[in-house]
């Protein structure tokens, strides 16, 4: 019993002024149908509070825009605080976040450092399942080396790798960042394929991990040669089959470019056991799939699902474009 209808009851066989029993009449169907609609905000048996089970498909709690009292908070912090800050939103899709990482990036540059806090942040962004928050990610990267967005910058670079390029991994690392954005791409993929073939194992692998970072067509067969081909092991699973699984920026489609190869790869009979072992991890990361480690029920499956797959995969990716 509502506080209306409490005191309709104990004023029942009173006189009561009928502008007063009208409002109190009024206020009583209003709190009912006040409570009839927070009742209807949970349906019976849904799965709220102390119901709530930490497994399971996500649960919208708050709206995912980035909100107006967020937005303010970062306009008000200092240049490192606003780069960590949106970083955490972006990395929690808070719609706008990279939008204002975007925007205020090129303040960053040379003012942000490689806190813990923002180490942290970019490890968990780089390994997230969002290339958008891989992209800002990126962008916040070069903001913090100070490296500028140009071709002046990618032949310094160059010409440091060329010179020492056992001593040179961060600005092998760097070129496939520069690529990702757009900076002379095609030209670091062949300068990138060219230290692929150092006799020093560490530099191809920083090679083909700066290759994975550049996010086209054109790379995937080198991410397989180096998985399928390379005499180190920890270039094979590293920087081969890491960049074609799950690192660097390659969509789900353009990973499903890789499935034949590495169905080849799970064939052949030369290669150690290990590898072949994580030939069939990447092709169930990749796929979605639960195969077992069987190549010829990885190439029935290819023939008859690997079209459908990676056209579902595109759409996804599509949808997400801005």
């Amino acid at each position: 019993m509502n506080l209306a209808d409490h005191l309709l009851t104990h004023m029942r066989g009173t006189r009561i002024p009928c502008l007063l029993r009208f409002a109190l009449l009024t206020l009583s169907v209003s709190v009912a149908c006040a409570s009839v609609r927070l009742s209807a905000q949970s349906a019976p048996g849904e799965i709220t509070g102390h119901k709530l089970p930490v497994p399971g498909e996500k649960v919208e709690g708050t709206t995912a825009k980035l909100s107006e009292v967020e937005a303010d908070l970062v306009a008000h912090m200092p240049p490192q605080g606003q780069a960590e800050r949106l970083l955490q939103y972006a990395i929690s899709r808070h719609v706008g976040a990279t939008d204002e990482i975007k925007a205020r990036v090129g303040a960053w540059r040379g003012v942000i450092a490689f806190t813990p806090a923002l180490e942290t942040l970019l490890d968990v962004a780089r390994n997230g399942d969002d290339l958008r928050v891989r992209a800002a990610a990126i962008e916040i990267e070069l903001a913090a080396l100070n490296i500028g967005k140009s071709t002046v910058q990618v032949d310094a670079l160059i010409l440091q790798i060329t010179d020492d390029p056992p001593n040179r991994r961060q600005q092998i690392y760097i070129l496939g960042d520069l690529a990702n954005r757009g900076v002379d791409a095609d030209r670091i993929l062949g300068e990138l394929r060219t230290f692929a073939r150092s006799d020093d194992y560490m530099v191809r692998y920083q090679a083909y991990s700066a290759i994975a970072q550049i996010g086209t067509d054109e790379t995937v067969n080198d991410l397989v040669r180096a998985f399928h081909h390379d005499p180190s092991p920890f270039v094979r699973i590293n920087a081969g089959g890491c960049g074609l699984a799950h690192c660097g920026m390659l969509t789900r489609a353009q990973r499903m470019a890789a499935v034949p190869g590495l169905i080849e790869m799970a064939e052949d009979r030369a290669l150690a056991a290990t590898d072949i072992a994580y030939a069939y991890r990447a092709l169930r990361e990749i796929t979605d799939e639960g195969l077992p480690d069987d190549a010829r029920a990885w190439r029935a499956w290819y023939a008859a699902h690997g079209v459908e797959t990676t056209e579902k995969f595109r759409k996804f990716d599509d949808a997400r474009q801005p």
